[in-house]
């Protein structure tokens, strides 16, 4: 699981954009219980601060892909 997780953030920051937009933007539609998992040894503020309101005004050209 954790070779999966260093996979997958390597493919992330590969062939993303800028990743103020992309990882809040991941972790905001995911399930608690999800979210929980990919944040999983990532400290607890990392979560906090990228779900935080003051994110969201970055996220206006993507808000037809939200989920919530």
């Amino acid at each position: 699981m954790i070779r999966l997780q260093k996979e997958d953030k390597k493919f992330f920051q590969e062939n993303t954009g800028p990743a103020y937009l992309i990882m809040p933007f991941v972790l905001y539609n995911l399930s608690p219980e999800d979210r929980a998992i990919l944040t999983q040894g990532s400290p607890d503020v990392v979560a906090k601060q990228v779900l935080s309101v003051d994110w969201k005004d970055k996220w206006t050209p993507m808000q037809p892909f939200l989920l919530k």
